[in-house]
C-alpha cells in the first residue's frame, strides 16, 4: 500500500476517535429530547449514571481508535498492532452507541449511528483485511 494511503486512512480514523472524544462529552447536553434512559438497559442505569457510562465508553473509544490510528501511520515498524486497537476501539463505540440509544428511532442520527456505523466499518475491516498494512 502507498504511504499516502495509509496516512490518509490513518487520519480519518484518527477524525473518527477525536470525534468519539468530543461526542461522548456533548451529546447527553445536546439532545434536549433524549430521554436519559437506555433502550438496552431499560430501567438499570438512567440518569446521571447512564450519562457517566455513556462519557466513558465514548472516550475509551476515542483514545484505542485514535491509538488505532496511530498504529496505521507508523504500520511498517509494527503491522500487527492496529488490528486489535480497531476491534477494541470499534466495539467500545458501538456499544456506546447501543447505550447511549433510548429507542426513538427519528433520534438515530443524532444519537450516534453515523459514528457506530463507521465503527462497523472499522471493524469489519480490521477482521477481513487482517494484512492491509503489511
Amino acid at each position: 500500500m502507498a504511504s499516502w494511503l495509509r496516512f490518509l486512512i490513518a487520519f480519518v480514523v484518527g477524525c473518527h476517535g477525536i470525534t468519539y472524544v468530543i461526542y461522548g462529552f456533548i451529546i447527553p447536553i445536546k439532545i434536549k429530547e433524549w430521554k436519559g434512559s437506555s433502550w438496552l438497559l431499560g430501567n438499570a442505569i438512567k440518569g446521571d449514571r447512564l450519562r457517566k457510562l455513556v462519557l466513558v465508553l465514548h472516550v475509551a473509544a476515542g483514545i484505542v481508535t485514535f491509538a488505532c490510528a496511530v498504529a496505521i501511520a507508523i504500520a511498517p515498524l509494527a503491522p500487527e498492532l492496529w488490528r486489535p486497537l480497531g476491534i477494541a476501539g470499534a466495539i467500545i463505540g458501538i456499544v456506546g452507541f447501543a447505550v447511549f440509544w433510548d429507542g426513538q428511532t427519528q433520534f438515530l442520527v443524532d444519537e450516534g449511528l453515523i459514528g457506530a456505523s463507521i465503527s462497523l466499518a472499522l471493524l469489519v475491516s480490521a477482521i477481513v483485511f487482517a494484512g492491509a498494512f503489511n
